[in-house]
This record gives C-alpha cells, sequence and structure tokens, in this order.
C-alpha cells in the first residue's frame, strides 16, 4: 500500500515538473525571442496583413480570453500529461518542446509587425509595459498554436463529449482573441494552428509514418 503511494507520488511529481519545465522553456523562448528582435532594424520586419485583418475589429474586452488562455494552456496541458501513458509522455515532451523552439526560430527568422492600434486598453497596455513587450514576433502566434497542440491530444485521452466541447470552444475563444485584440494578423494565427497540427501529427505518430512513405 505504501509502495503503491510513493510511487503514485514519485510519477506525479515527475509530470509536474515536467509541465513546469514546458512554461519556463516557453517563457524563456518568448522573452528571447522578444529581446532579439528589439533590438533589430524596424526595416527587417514584416507586415502580414490580408484583406481578411481589415474586416475584424478591435474589441478590447476580449483580452479576458486572450490573457486568461495562458492559464487554460498550462492547465489543460497538465491535466492531458497527467493522463498520459510513459510513451505518449515521452512523445509529448519532444512535441511541446519541439513546437515551442521552432515557433522561435520561425519568429527570429520571418520577423512580423504586430497590428497594435494606437490606443490600446488600459488592460492589454499595463501587460505590454509589464514585460516590455515589443510589436514584434508575431508569425506564428504560439498562443494559438499551444492552445490548439494540448486540445488535440486532449481528444485522445479523454472521452466525455462535454471535457471535448468545452476545451475545444475556450481554444476557439483564445485564438479569434488574438485577431480581435489586435496582438496577431490573420496569417500569424494560422501559421500557429499549422504548427500545432504538425506537431501533434508528430505526437501522433503520423509524421513520422507520412516521412517514411516518401521515403519508400
Amino acid at each position: 500500500m505504501n509502495n503503491n503511494f510513493q510511487d503514485r507520488r514519485v510519477k506525479w511529481l515527475k509530470r509536474l515538473l515536467i509541465v513546469i519545465s514546458i512554461t519556463v522553456l516557453n517563457v524563456l523562448c518568448f522573452f528571447s525571442v522578444n529581446l532579439i528582435n528589439s533590438r533589430r532594424p524596424s526595416s527587417v520586419f514584416y507586415e502580414f496583413h490580408t484583406i481578411i485583418d481589415s474586416q475584424i475589429p478591435y474589441i478590447s474586452w476580449t483580452w479576458i480570453f486572450y490573457y486568461f488562455g495562458d492559464i487554460f494552456v498550462t492547465v489543460w496541458a497538465a491535466i492531458i500529461i497527467f493522463k498520459l501513458s510513459e510513451m505518449k509522455l515521452r512523445r509529448a515532451i519532444y512535441a511541446y518542446t519541439g513546437m515551442i523552439i521552432t515557433g522561435a526560430l520561425l519568429q527570429i527568422i520571418l520577423p512580423g509587425k504586430a497590428p497594435w492600434p494606437n490606443d490600446l486598453v488600459n488592460v492589454q497596455q499595463f501587460v505590454h509595459n509589464l514585460i516590455s513587450m515589443r510589436p514584434y514576433a508575431c508569425l506564428p502566434s504560439m498562443h494559438v498554436a499551444l492552445s490548439v497542440l494540448p486540445v488535440c491530444i486532449l481528444f485522445s485521452v479523454f472521452k466525455s463529449i462535454w471535457f471535448r466541447i468545452f476545451s475545444t470552444l475556450f481554444a476557439v475563444l483564445i485564438i479569434v482573441s488574438t485577431l480581435t485584440l489586435k496582438e496577431h494578423y490573420f496569417l500569424d494565427a494560422l501559421a500557429g494552428l499549422l504548427l500545432a497540427l504538425i506537431f501533434y501529427g508528430f505526437w501522433r505518430g503520423d509524421l513520422k509514418n507520412f516521412i517514411k512513405k516518401q521515403k519508400v
């Protein structure tokens, strides 16, 4: 009995450490990219504006979904990680790590401008000032990528229809808020979605199988 309890405690502590490590990696990549791009001349930045962006209004109150989305992403990822088998857990670690680092590299290679309006809502302006955020490093949107990947994995882990609906709905609200809060252009969000789907394919093993087929 005691041995079983000890084993479960070690297992949970190990997985909690994994969640913390992935979160720290994401934060480090964010600040590193922000620092690198803030020191580059404005002439190197792309503006990934499309006609779709012109049709999307600035809706200031959607900061609720955008900023609380960070909590959703962390908590949901933790819930999923605690439910995975050891093999799927290892793949999840590789998927999250690969996605975060790939996203950071793309934001450096293809530095994009943010579509910030001149007058930001107070909460948004406060957050920008708090973390010394600059209007760069926008493609892909890691807010989108990090909200989509856990939901995709969740569908492979949880069978509850209500759990799936809730997680999907919240992910959609986060994606929409990246556009309505003018933190990202449509192409930024689309790139974040594609990035998440690619690494979800890696997690499932589909990507590996696809590459093998191409070599045959």
